[in-house]
């Protein structure tokens, strides 16, 4: 039987990398949680909107001009300025079918790949979605009611995007250079 590894044994990648790491991780985390708390707030003005117009219907018997447009634009920033956070707090659902039967070096290597695979996919769908929001940003395309420019929904999820790819290379590179498993 091996005994484990020390906390704070130094990897192959040396103790410079860990604390660069972890100084991103650092930054990432400011960030996203600085991010998330417009998008929460976004979200509050989304419900104040909704709860608004739907006593307008009751007292006014008509609609509020321009709900729907500021709601859609809210939640999009409300959605796609938390799921970087989401990524920094690991707070997205996993699934630990083998994972659990490995050591605690081959656990963060796994940790290390998922968060690898996961930058990778945010980026390609970062890539994709910023071809279809030029293409919104030519055609000059907007809201129905209000005349928002829909570059404005897209840019949040660009912006949401480039955090969330930012944030799992931020967990990759910090579970890569750990001593040990992030829980």
């Amino acid at each position: 039987m091996t005994p484990p590894d020390p906390p704070h044994r130094d990897t192959a990648l040396g103790g410079g990398a860990r604390r660069i790491a972890r100084a991103f991780a650092r930054a990432m985390e400011r960030t996203t949680r600085l991010f998330a708390g417009v998008g929460i707030a976004a979200l509050a003005v989304a419900i104040g909107l909704v709860v608004v117009d739907v006593a307008w219907r009751r007292i006014g018997s008509q609609s509020l001009i321009g709900a729907v447009d500021l709601t859609q634009l809210c939640v999009m920033a409300a959605a796609f300025l938390s799921i970087p956070y989401a990524f920094m707090r690991g707070a997205h659902v996993t699934v630990d079918l083998f994972a659990s039967r490995f050591g605690p070096r081959a656990t963060r290597l796994l940790d290390a790949a998922g968060a690898a695979l996961s930058a990778a996919l945010v980026a390609f769908l970062l890539y994709l979605s910023w071809g279809r929001a030029m293409e919104q940003w030519r055609y000059g395309d907007v809201s129905q009611d209000l005349a928002i420019p829909m570059i404005a929904y897209w840019a949040f999820v660009l912006l949401g995007f480039a955090l969330s790819a930012l944030a799992a290379l931020s967990l990759f590179l910090e579970r890569l250079t750990a001593g040990e498993a992030r829980g």
